[in-house]
């Protein structure tokens, strides 16, 4: 008879395994209605409960309580309590348009009040004459709507606890996923070394600065972790034993990723080569359960693709020539998957058993080509230089503008792919690099020496979502920034395979005595956690883009005062701010990206059918006015972390703005509110 303070252990236990299910499950929910344009709490929730109940039963099995099991449980659940809380406290304020948090911000804001995703902008698009626009930066106009980038499943996440606290949910929900994530990589961890040694890992990633930062703000890749690694713990624990469910879970969990990220059909590469494997060493059931990951993951993917082409068109053109390019390699990939694994048994016969005899040796020979692979990335500064940048782009102009900060040579061509190595150093330690990659290695020689369908899965999507961005980053290199791009797969992908080499050294039998290991173990995860926590300053005590949600409010609740709902905006530094207004205040909006004159405002004026218009701007000589402006709106000195490309930040950057306000008048001038 189990007693309830038993079923309160299986379910603590149970935790870290369920959690990126249950987010599946909202995101899915959040995505189809917001493709339904129905997105409430009213059809997202019950849709949500029904999925999330649905994909509980496809779960395996918890893993048995234990009581070293139950505490490290108990000790992550704190310990990532403690780390809201403290987080908490340095939330960043993107209700501006500056890179991604600002868009996906002012999406998930736009979604906690309305059901569908695009923006109506009203009259703006009749009177965006004369050198205005009624679309902006990263808000594309298409059809009397703004359309704002990227997928929808994460800001559909931020919108769910705005629905009970509002501004402040959406801003605290980066932290819910990054919980979640948190939890997922324990469960991976676990899985793979014990719960006690799956401590590591998730401190590590806890205190990890491009995490913190990430979580901190509406970024897509806290989530992608809490989709990798909770697929990854699914594969690990229900692959070979558990039937088709486990099996379809892990491909919607892997595929999910490309519901939150354009490019993440490369996880899915992973995933399919890794099941294709799978599939042919497991024979029989096992073949058809890597059928089935596979459709799941490629389903995730269409549904991704779809969401992009509905709500993002603009976007995704923007970006075609590399979409079409990673779709049609992710395409090729599963045709060729699928194809071995629609090859008869019986042919394959032979085929299985020089695999299995030869087994120990094809295991070493995998693991030396990742060790090999290991020196070729880190080594890649002392004999190549990645130049993949158009010069004569927009990326070129902000790398020489980075390089003349730095005191570099100017070159606007170098995209600093072979530093991406070097940056994990930076944010993890160079004990964390060592150990990762010799750790992946040991788990690829360890699945193929014993056949283990599950690991194969684990190490294939660890290995090509986590090197794809190593060997070009594809982003512009200054920190803490581009760092981001390795944190999906890559540092978790390090730590985890960190986790193997500890458990392995505490493990194997040797001639150096048992204690000795244990206590070079102790020594290297102290290292793996402290490393990352000497980065901290100042990036991890800073609010990025501080005060500026109290500015934005303060000049709504001017605009509403004076009974404004129609509004020019002549853009000045540092911001776009068209989509802050049309989002938080809800008022129409029409934007110069260069100071008017006196006829192009009266021309908006008119086209908009005169009445009262106000204008706004950061800059006051942007506008003729008819009296001396005096009283500015919403003045704050806001704070972002230094940029850098020589290392991690240790700057703060502070701009002094306030917004001015007047009415706009038929002849093009201004009068001061």
């Amino acid at each position: 008879m189990t007693t309830p303070g038993g079923r309160v252990a299986r379910v603590l236990v149970a935790v870290p395994d369920r959690a990126p299910v249950l987010l599946l499950a909202l995101g899915l929910a959040g995505l189809l209605t917001v493709l339904a344009g129905v997105f409430t709490p009213w059809t997202v929730l019950p849709l949500a409960g029904m999925l999330g109940a649905g994909l509980w039963r496809w779960s395996p099995t918890a893993p048995p309580v234990t009581r070293a099991g139950l505490w490290s449980t108990v000790a992550v659940l704190l310990g990532c309590l403690a780390w809201v809380g403290w987080s908490a406290r340095h939330l960043a304020e993107y209700v501006v348009v500056n890179r991604d948090p600002g868009f996906l911000t002012l999406q998930a804001l736009w979604l906690v009040d309305h059901p569908a995703a695009p923006i109506p902008v009203g009259a703006a698009a009749t009177a965006a004459v004369s050198g205005a626009g009624a679309g902006t930066e990263a808000f594309f106009l298409q059809d009397g709507a703004l359309h704002a980038q990227g997928n929808k499943v994460l800001p559909a996440l931020l919108a769910m606890p705005g629905w009970v606290a509002g501004e402040s949910g959406v801003r605290l929900g980066g932290l819910l996923i990054g919980v979640v994530a948190l939890l997922a990589v324990f469960g991976t961890a676990r899985r793979l070394a014990g719960p006690v040694v799956a401590l590591v890992p998730t401190a590590a990633l806890a205190c990890c600065l491009p995490f913190l930062v990430s979580t901190r703000a509406a970024y897509t890749e806290p989530l992608t972790v809490a989709f990798l690694a909770g697929g990854l713990t699914v594969a690990l624990a229900g692959w070979r034993d558990q039937g088709w469910r486990p099996a379809v879970l892990t491909g919607l969990l892997i595929g999910g990723i490309a519901t939150a990220r354009i490019d993440g059909a490369v996880a899915v590469v992973g995933l399919v080569g890794g099941v294709a494997l799978a599939g042919v060493v497991a024979g029989g059931a096992g073949r058809g359960r890597a059928v089935l990951a596979v459709l799941a993951a490629t389903a995730m993917t269409a549904l991704g693709l779809v969401d992009v082409l509905r709500l993002s068109p603009e976007y995704l053109r923007m970006h075609q020539d590399q979409v079409s390019s990673l779709l049609s390699a992710t395409a090729v990939v599963v045709v060729v998957g699928v194809l071995v694994l629609a090859v008869p048994a019986a042919r394959l016969g032979s085929v299985r058993r020089w695999v299995l005899i030869r087994r120990r040796t094809l295991g070493g020979v995998a693991a030396a080509v990742v060790l090999l692979l290991a020196v070729v990335l880190a080594s890649r500064p002392l004999w190549w230089q990645g130049r993949w940048t158009d010069a004569d782009s927009g990326f070129g102009i902000a790398v020489q503008i980075l390089q003349a900060a730095d005191g570099q040579p100017l070159d606007p061509a170098r995209s600093y792919d072979e530093q991406t190595v070097t940056w994990v150093v930076w944010y993890l330690g160079i004990a964390a690099v060592v150990l990762g990659f010799l750790g992946l290695a040991l788990l690829l020689r360890r699945a193929v020496v014993d056949r283990d369908p599950g690991l194969l899965v684990v190490v294939a999507v660890i290995g090509v979502a986590a090197v794809f961005p190593l060997v070009r980053v594809s982003i512009t290199p200054d920190q803490v920034w581009a760092a981001r791009r390795l944190l999906p797969a890559t540092f978790p992908g390090l730590l985890l395979g960190a986790t193997a080499a500890l458990d392995l050294l505490v493990r194997t039998p040797g001639r150096v005595a048992r204690p000795i290991r244990r206590a070079l173990a102790a020594g290297l995860a102290l290292a793996l956690v402290a490393v990352p926590v000497t980065t901290w300053r100042p990036g991890a005590y800073v609010s990025e883009l501080s005060g500026r949600s109290t500015q934005a409010r303060a000049v709504c609740a001017q605009l509403s005062a004076h009974g404004v709902d129609r509004v020019v905006w002549t853009h000045s530094s540092p911001f776009r701010y068209l989509a802050t207004l049309r989002v938080l205040c809800d008022v129409e909006v029409v934007e110069f990206v260069g100071a008017p004159d006196r006829g192009q405002l009266a021309a908006v004026l008119a086209a908009w059918g005169g009445g009262r218009v106000a204008v706004a701007s950061f800059d006051p000589a942007v506008y003729t006015w008819t009296s001396e402006p005096t009283h500015p709106v919403g003045a704050t000195t806001s704070t972002t972390l230094g940029r850098s490309l020589s290392g991690v930040p240790d700057t703060v950057d502070s701009v002094r703005s306030q917004v001015w306000l007047g009415t706009l008048r038929p002849d093009g001038t201004v009068t001061p509110f």
